[in-house]
Parts: C-alpha cells; structure tokens; sequence
C-alpha cells in the first residue's frame, strides 16, 4: 500500500513540473497566435473595410485555438448587442486568461488595442496596431528565453520535489 502511496505522490509532483513547463513551452507559441491574430485584424480592419465584430470572427477561425476563443468571445459580444468595443475586447482577454499559457500582461497589449479600435482615423489606426504587434514581438523574445531556462528546470523539479517527499514520507 505504502508503494502505491508513493508512486502516485511521485507521479502527482512530477505531472505538476510538467504542466508547469509546458506553459513555458505554449506561451511563446500563444504570442505568436495573439501577433498573428491582431495583423489579420489590422487587415481586414484596414484592407478590407470589415465591420469590427465580422472582422474579430473572421480573425478567430484563422488563429489557433486558444487564442481563437479570445477573439470569438469578442465578436459574439459585439454582435449581441450595444456594448462598447474596449470591454468587448477586454472580456475576451479574460476569456482567453482563463485557458492559456498567456500572463496579463499579454493580454494587456490587446486590451489597450482595444480602447483606440474606431475611435481614430486610419493613420492613427495602423500605429496602434504597428506598436501592439512589437510589443508582442517583444514579449515573444522574453517568452522563449524564459522558456530555454525553465521549461527543463520544471520538468526536473517537478520530479525531484515527488521524489523529495518519497523519502521524507518513509
């Protein structure tokens, strides 16, 4: 009985450390998806002259899941009814803060694109998308260094702290 205790400690921990550095792994991927998603917005916002709600959803089937959900939720708020577009936007970041690899201030890159989407000209447009998609780009940089110096780390120490308690335990 005690081995068993003790293998299911041990996997507990060490599944801990992997969920841990997979978020290391997945939020370099998720910028990507976020940076991708706001220059799809920017164009067809832009280029095409799309409605903002059409745009959003036409944006979320293009982006990868969970980063699409993001944009869904904004949409479905936006065509439902007389909603403004910063909380709209911002209600899909929660959204999004919910299941991903994402921190706030990720999504608050998007949340403040999110106050100045229609409320200037097109030239002022294109600058707020332009300093979003770099400071994307820069937290993109952060995240895959985090990601060379944890990823691995986690996965050990997930390990360890399992195998830790194993020995303290008998």
């Amino acid at each position: 009985m005690k081995a068993i205790g003790a293998a299911l400690v041990f996997a507990a921990s060490t599944a801990i450390g992997f969920r841990i550095a997979r978020d290391y792994r997945e939020r370099p991927r998720q910028l990507r998806s976020l940076s991708q998603g706001i220059r799809l917005l920017q164009a067809e916002v832009e280029y095409g002259l799309t409605p903002l709600p059409i745009a959003l959803e036409r944006v979320a089937q293009r982006v990868a899941p969970p980063v699409s959900a993001g944009f869904h939720r904004a949409a479905a708020l936006l065509q439902e009814g007389d909603i403004p577009v910063a909380e709209a936007v911002a209600a899909g970041m929660d959204e999004l803060r919910s299941g991903s690899a994402l921190h706030g201030v990720d999504l608050d890159v998007m949340r403040e694109l999110g106050q100045t989407l229609g409320t200037s000209d097109r030239a002022h447009q294109r600058q707020q998308f332009e300093v979003a998609i770099r400071r994307l780009s820069g937290l993109e940089e952060d995240a895959l260094e985090l990601q060379r110096t944890h990823e691995r780390l986690w996965r050990y120490v997930g390990a360890l702290i399992g195998l830790t308690i194993v020995i303290l335990l008998y």
